[in-house]
């Protein structure tokens, strides 16, 4: 509804229910339905008619929908089932499953009409409304981790109800192109039926550009291999069921045990491994970091990577196969449990690496939120014998960050007005190596006042006129110069003050709050994005709407806005940034990444984007 809002300035007024079951403020799905009645009468008794009559209407569908063929079914609400089930010549030859989001599979014009196309050839069509809620429970129930998101979560059940269904001849999978929920579930899917089971898996991508020709091929194609199956088989015979429990039980992530034996590893984002790394190998923890993101583990994670993940999930596997190359015995991966693919990415990436072969024990942060989850991990590896001990480390390291953080922020200002090339680059080397020899709480002080007089001591022109640019993003795309292709060094060497929107150092500090003094940037955002954005979508978004507008009300010149393919909660951002853009009157410019986006044009853009900027400063003074 944010995202209609922004785009369309005259619309009708948009009835936009929430269903919420989290705390603070729970709101349930009848609730959300007595408030859109609500907009239409006051009526109390009508209301309460209006929802008995729903939740009856809604039994008979899911009971009908269990009982029934799936044409007879939907008959009493599709004047178009009885039409395709006329289709069918001649008796039933396959019992399709067509795993899919049901306003795509049954929307004839999204799915080219795929289920007429299937019945046509003689198929009997099973989908996921056919499964019963209690048996979808249970099979999510030996997942590895709970799917967030409610639809997945039934997608991924019903396929593996289906997969060990001996009548059940093969599975269709059908999915949106970039649809970040899809890219994962179809993952899952393709996990467990695909290298598990022997039963026919056709994953179906739809999108505007979906031929019906080319569906057509593919979908008799499908059917060809049942064919051929059968005939190996012999008459009357079915394929043996999968084995969706073991399968589950295999892939639960290990707990970080420790000891002698343990060899960690952490993918890399940003300057994260500079804050723990040094102190824990002091006290003896044995870590093998893989190289900093590069080709090589670009090209392996692309490879071996769901073709829709984002940038960030390809690069952190690419660097996962790398270090366990290297002899690493244990990753450890922060995690989560929200909208943003993030959360789910440490099972995909376990199932790939295991059915690559490589034998390791994977710890994950579920709730990263949680400081007691936090200490338990840093207390596993560095060995510690007390909460206190482990508390007083962690909040060095996060310290560490912090300075860090710091350091590069005052180099972004002076970048460009050095007059020495690079001599800001080269005295933030120098920083980050005297933080990174901090021991104790009292040498952050030092490295603190240290840091200060080398930056101090570059040499720059102050009334050098330049840009400033406010850059916002998803937070893996801003701390990882490869994989924004260096995108606030091309700023500073044109002359742009840059602004980072999101810093790690804010981002932990949201959350256990060790700068007592520095407000909660997640809140402060969602403040000032909240006349575009009234409710958070999942990762930066929230903070990449509301910074852009601070940004804009400070008088900064642009805003470059940094995002993965496929995010998304960055696409909602990209969507209401343009409004934002045009209400405030500010540039902005929006740059995705993936793993065929070119250095070259990246510049192109970027030099265009401040010509742009420096040209409307010279034509519209301040003040």
């Amino acid at each position: 509804a944010d995202m209609v809002r922004n785009v369309f300035s005259d619309h009708p007024p948009l009835l936009d229910p929430k269903v919420n079951v989290k705390p603070p403020k729970p709101q349930g799905l009848e609730a959300a339905c007595r408030w859109i009645g609500g907009r239409f009468t006051e009526d109390p008794e009508l209301l309460a008619e209006a929802w008995a009559s729903a939740l009856k209407a809604q039994a008979r569908f899911e009971e009908r929908m269990c009982r029934m063929p799936l044409d007879e079914a939907l008959a009493p609400w599709d004047p178009h089932a009885g039409r395709r089930s006329s289709r069918r010549k001649g008796p039933v030859r396959y019992n399709i499953a067509v795993i899919g989001r049901p306003y795509l599979t049954f929307d004839r014009a999204l799915s080219r009409d795929l289920l007429s196309l299937l019945e046509g050839h003689g198929a009997r069509i099973l989908t996921p409304e056919a499964v019963p809620a209690s048996e979808r429970e249970r099979l999510n129930s030996n997942l590895p981790k709970k799917v967030y998101w409610q639809l997945g979560k039934h997608l991924v059940a019903s396929a593996l109800h289906y997969m060990n269904r001996p009548d059940v001849d093969g599975i269709v999978n059908v999915t949106s192109f970039g649809c970040g929920q899809d890219s994962f579930t179809a993952a899952m899917v393709e996990h467990y039926v695909g290298g598990h089971s022997r039963k026919p898996l056709l994953n179906l991508v739809l999108d505007e550009h979906t031929a019906d020709v080319g569906l057509r091929t593919r979908v008799e194609a499908f059917l060809d291999v049942i064919d051929r199956q059968r005939r190996a088989l012999g008459p009357g015979r079915h394929l043996p069921a999968g084995s969706s429990r073991k399968q589950g039980r295999a892939f639960r992530p290990a707990a970080v045990t420790g000891g002698t034996d343990m060899h960690l590893t952490i993918p890399h984002m940003g300057y994260l491994h500079r804050g723990f790394e040094p102190v824990l190998r002091r006290l003896g923890a044995k870590i093998t970091m893989p190289p900093r993101p590069n080709r090589e583990a670009l090209t392996l994670g692309t490879r071996y990577a769901p073709e829709g993940a984002c940038l960030p999930f390809k690069l952190n596997l690419g660097n996962m196969i790398q270090a366990l190359e290297k002899g690493a015995t244990d990753i450890i991966v922060p995690a989560g449990f929200g909208p943003c693919r993030y959360g789910y990415y440490s099972v995909i990436q376990e199932q790939i690496l295991r059915d690559l072969g490589y034998r390791f024990r994977m710890g994950r942060t579920d709730d990263p939120d949680s400081l007691k989850d936090m200490l338990a991990t840093i207390r596993t590896i560095a060995g510690l014998n007390s909460k206190w001990d482990s508390y007083r480390l962690f909040l060095f390291i996060l310290h560490r960050i912090a300075l860090m953080d710091r350091a590069l922020s005052l180099v972004h200002r002076l970048k460009p007005r050095e007059t020495e090339p690079r001599a800001a680059d080269r005295a933030l080397e120098r920083c980050l190596k005297v933080i990174e020899d901090t021991r104790r709480f009292k040498d952050l002080w030092r490295a603190r006042r240290e840091t200060t007089k080398i930056l101090g001591r570059v040499p720059v022109e102050h009334q050098r006129p330049v840009l400033r640019v406010g850059v916002v993003g998803e937070i893996f795309m801003l701390l990882e110069n490869y994989a924004n292709m260096n995108v606030e060094d091309r700023l500073g060497e044109m002359g742009v003050e840059v602004h980072r929107g999101v810093w790690l150092s804010d981002w932990l500090n949201d959350r256990f709050r060790f700068k007592l003094f520095r407000r909660n940037q997640f809140n402060w955002s969602q403040r000032m994005a909240r006349p575009y954005l009234r409710d958070p979508s999942g990762g930066e978004s929230t903070k990449s709407v509301g910074k852009s507008v601070y940004f804009a009300r400070q008088g900064f010149d642009g805003i470059v806005h940094l995002m993965p393919f496929t995010c998304m909660p960055e696409l909602v951002a990209q969507t209401i940034l343009g409004r934002v853009s045009e209400d405030l009157g500010i540039p902005i410019l929006t740059l995705i990444f993936d793993e065929h986006t070119s250095a070259g044009a990246v510049q192109t853009r970027l030099e265009a984007f401040v010509d742009l900027m420096a040209r409307r400063k010279r034509r519209i003074p301040r003040g």
